[in-house]
């Protein structure tokens, strides 16, 4: 039902299912939650904060994380943080990014609160304080920032994927 994974398909799900994450910060969710090697449904949704019994949300959800965790299992960069499209201000993008990397690191560490970014190989933790750093960020940046922000994640996402999950 779901197949279409983008910004606003997430933001119509996510909404009917009354979850107040946005589309972005949710996406880093679920991308957190499979880099972490822990991506099963129930697990999503409670990261989510959602209702586990709406079967449109749950349909979603599982094509996501199939999508994602394909993504990432077939290297070559070929997953990128959920954001507005590249029409809609720098300025919404840029705060969409911020909150893509603090869902990131809310999956990340869902079920393991207790373990810190230096308790994986150093460039792990490296790429792990990076994106905390980022998902702390107050402002916005400009076009071509983004871009070389989004090109990192990409990079440093499937790093983490590859050391840990993959």
């Amino acid at each position: 039902m779901h197949d279409d994974l983008s910004y606003d398909t997430w933001t119509m799900m996510l909404g009917q299912a009354d979850v107040a994450l946005g589309a972005s910060e949710a996406h880093g969710v679920m991308v957190g939650l499979i880099c972490a090697g822990r991506a099963d449904d129930d697990r999503a949704i409670a990261a989510l904060g959602a209702n586990e019994t709406d079967p449109d949300l749950r349909d979603g959800l599982e094509s996501a994380r199939r999508r994602i965790g394909e993504a990432l299992a077939e290297g070559g960069l070929g997953l990128e943080p959920l954001l507005p499209d590249d029409e809609r201000p720098a300025v919404q993008r840029s705060r969409a990014l911020i909150e893509w990397c603090r869902g990131f690191v809310t999956g990340f560490y869902f079920h393991d609160r207790d373990t810190g970014a230096n308790d994986h190989p150093e460039i792990v933790a490296e790429a792990l304080t990076d994106i905390g750093d980022l998902a702390e960020a107050s402002g916005t940046v400009g076009e071509s920032d983004l871009s070389e922000l989004v090109e990192y994640l990409r990079v440093a996402v499937q790093l983490i994927y590859d050391e840990i999950a993959g």
